[in-house]
């Protein structure tokens, strides 16, 4: 019918003329009914996208902060971290839209006229020698995650793109493209580039390197500056060309910008191997949902001192080092490892961190096709973990599990249960003190008699020394850890009464319910010795510890916020009793009294742990501000040396702790008697540690300083210039002449404390 209406059409036009015409008509009648088919069929197609994704589905790296704002590692997502437009120089903009699409701004998703152009160039090459794709079809490729290259994908694109300009803004579609493409190596992003190819914020990239990057899109892998120096400069150069013809650019910069080498500045490696931050993912992965595992793009703010968990680590493995070098423990690992090669334990031989480490290089240097025959070697040598608390708060401030995560990743700060040893008399002691007696009652430092403890008749422990001094204050019996008094006072005070207060006290596990627990038995890790000791450094309460204290999304809007807790183990009395009396053990005469000679000086309390076999060696204390246990061992219950006592190898790495963090500026006054409240949170800038100002949050150095008793600085950041506000000529304030009345004179207006003072939540 068509056809027909057409023939009649040009019936009365001579044939020369009539039939070309018809044929013209014909074409464009079929073009015009298979564009519709074609329209509709893809408009459909294209329907069943979920167009929100485009600025949604974009996974990034979860970024982990220490509580100054450094980042510690990142945790889920991809390699990917997005900037807004504003962050980005104009002139890599104009850069991009040059090289990749230079009628952005002026199709509809779609540019016809270099569809056209491509066309042309297959007619007279016969090959595609010129792409016709628009930034946002190629937006719309990358979202969506086309691979085919054929005609059907590129329809589905077209129609995409038509879609993604009907609804979002031309800045916003260029905005999201700049956060979404690949430029090689594992960047996505411009964030990502910017930061592994120079080491700067995309802000702070130079002309040379903003058309470098958008030189390289075309082909990253090819044109990488990391690998391929000299092809990243000769696209760099066109771009430059390109800049300049088009205005952007003047000759001088152009020629400036041009004798610039190609110098690549990438980041220094980091090990993410983190004993801190396998405690991180641990709480992420209870908190957060699957979908937020996926996307990623969090920020997740942490309680930890950066500073101090290196600190630590860098301080345990100085005293393992230095104990792996005494002639008698050399000896002592050398008969270790004899008894173990007679009694056939060939495997998983004991050494020292130095021969494992040479011993594993040794390893690694074997061809491959014999190393698949040979069994790596294992790290078995002496290990040592640490936790560091804010005993106020229950803010983890350092968390190590070990001498290096990277060789061994069982996290003994949290994973690994050893004897407490003497390390939990004080609480058997603190429940005798909760039913009302105190540390001036006399107790019994005689033989223990048959019959004399509840459930456990024949049982008569010995003191460590051998003596037995008859009766004696019960603060002596602690002082000294006297083995045949703290039975004695955990008798009268109930083995059911003891178990239940240290279960309070944040000791848990299976627990052995019979009278030697009195003496230590019980397992604990690091971190629930830490947490239990903070209850005599804060009036009888426990706070519960946390590592995460909020997580935001990357334009810092809050998306959790962790609920602190705690609760009343203690009375203020019993814990007062019994921390006064932890405090005479770290003085001369005590059993942790080396303290001072070690050069700590504050006030503080604590006590060792030995477990029997010299198996296990502990100490935890607490100053005014925060709580350290530390734990020294094998993975295996091996003896660790002759007279390996708590005293002589965990406690100086405690004392070097506290005195690190001294020097991180933690504030050791007299320790507390009762529980202590949160204060005002400060914002503090890290590199200056004055008062933090606009510079200071716009070079991303600004923190909230939350600990108890902290002094706030006086000045205000002298490193940074403060950034000058927005504003309009109507804005800024002039001088006007007042009149002699007091009725015109502007009075100060009262501040409302509870309006946009940040505060440090009330637990």
């Amino acid at each position: 019918m068509p056809f027909r209406f057409i023939g009649a059409l040009t019936r009365n036009i001579r044939w020369f003329i009539s039939w070309p015409l018809r044929i013209l008509l014909s074409v464009s009648f079929v073009g015009i009914v298979v564009g519709a088919i074609l329209v509709f069929l893809y408009g459909t197609i294209s329907n069943r996208y979920d167009i929100s994704e485009v600025k949604s589905n974009i996974p990034e790296r979860t970024v982990i902060l220490d509580r100054k704002n450094r980042t510690i590692g990142t945790l889920h997502g991809e390699n990917r971290r997005r900037v807004p437009l504003q962050e980005v120089p104009p002139i890599f903009i104009d850069a991009l839209l040059l090289r990749e699409d230079n009628r952005f701004y002026d199709h509809g998703g779609v540019d016809w006229i270099g569809v056209g152009r491509a066309v042309a160039q297959v007619i007279k090459h016969k090959r595609a020698t010129q792409g016709a794709s628009t930034l946002t079809m190629q937006l719309a490729k990358i979202t969506y995650n086309h691979q085919e290259r054929n005609l059907h994908s590129k329809l589905t694109e077209v129609a995409l793109a038509k879609r993604i300009e009907a609804t979002y803004s031309k800045d916003e579609i260029l905005e999201t493209y700049i956060n979404r493409i690949f430029w090689g190596h594992t960047f996505l992003g411009i964030a990502a580039a910017s930061r592994g190819y120079y080491d700067k914020e995309p802000r702070d990239l130079s002309l040379s390197e903003c058309a470098t990057l958008a030189g390289i899109i075309y082909g990253p892998n090819d044109f990488s500056p990391l690998k391929h120096p000299e092809e990243a400069r000769k696209v760099r150069d066109i771009v430059l060309g390109l800049l300049k013809d088009a205005g952007k650019i003047t000759e001088v910069q152009y020629a400036a910008a041009l004798a610039e080498p190609i110098v690549t500045h990438p980041p220094q490696s980091r090990s993410e191997e983190n004993y801190a931050m396998d405690l991180v993912r641990r709480e992420l992965d209870a908190i957060l949902e699957e979908e937020d595992i996926r996307l990623g793009g969090l920020v997740v703010h942490t309680t930890l001192d950066l500073d101090l968990q290196n600190a630590t680590l860098d301080i345990i493995n100085k005293h393992m080092t230095a104990l792996e070098s005494r002639k008698d423990f050399k000896k002592h690992l050398a008969s270790l490892q004899a008894r173990r090669e007679k009694r056939g334990i060939v495997k998983n031989k004991l050494t020292t961190k130095a021969e494992y480490e040479a011993a594993l290089a040794a390893y690694k240097a074997i061809p491959a096709e014999q190393r698949e025959k040979t069994q790596p070697p294992m790290p078995n040598y002496i290990q040592s973990a640490a936790v560091v608390m804010d005993n106020a708060t229950g803010a983890l401030l350092a968390v190590v599990g070990g001498r290096d995560a990277e060789e061994s990743k069982l996290n003994r700060a949290i994973q690994s249960r050893r004897q407490t040893g003497s390390l939990f008399k004080p609480f058997v002691y603190a429940t005798f003190f909760q039913q009302g007696n105190s540390a001036d009652t006399r107790i019994s430092d005689d033989r223990i008699a048959h019959g004399e403890i509840r459930g456990a008749a024949n049982w008569s422990p010995r003191n460590s020394d051998g003596t037995y001094r008859g009766m004696k204050p019960a603060s002596f019996g602690l002082i000294l850890s006297r083995n045949t008094m703290s039975v004695r006072i955990g008798n009268r005070a109930g083995l059911g009464n003891v178990i239940q207060s240290a279960e309070l006290a944040g000791f848990h596990g299976n627990v052995s319910k019979t009278p030697a627990l009195f003496l230590g038995t019980w397992e604990a890790s690091p971190l629930d010795v830490a947490s239990a000791y903070s209850v005599f450094a804060n009036g009888g309460v426990r706070p519960t510890p946390y590592i995460i204290d909020h997580i935001t999304d990357s334009k810092g809007q809050p998306r959790f916020a962790i609920t602190k807790s705690r609760r009343a183990v203690y009375s203020q009395r019993a814990a007062n009793i019994t921390s006064s009396i932890l405090q005479q053990v770290c003085k001369p005469g005590g059993t942790a009294g080396r303290i001072t000679a070690l050069g700590f000086k504050a006030p503080c309390g604590g006590k060792t742990g030995t477990t029997n076999n010299y198996t296990n060696a502990w100490f935890a204390g607490y100053t005014s501000n925060l709580t350290c246990s530390v734990w020294v061992g094998f993975d295996t219950a091996t003896k660790i040396l002759e007279k390996g006592y708590g005293g002589t190898l965990a406690l100086p790495i405690w004392t070097d702790i506290m005195l690190a963090s001294q020097k991180e500026g933690y504030p050791f006054n007299a320790i507390r008697t009762r529980a202590a409240s949160e204060g005002q949170a400060v914002l503090v800038c890290r590199e200056s540690n004055q008062l933090a100002h606009s510079g200071c949050q716009y070079a991303k150095t600004a923190y909230y300083e939350t600990t108890v008793g902290y002094e706030a600085p006086a000045k205000m950041c002298e490193k940074h210039i403060p950034l000058a506000e927005p504003g309009t000529e109507e804005d800024i304030p002039y001088a006007e002449p007042l009149d002699s009345s007091d009725d015109n004179i502007p009075l100060a207006e009262p501040v409302d404390e509870t309006d946009g003072i940040p505060y440090a939540t009330p637990i």
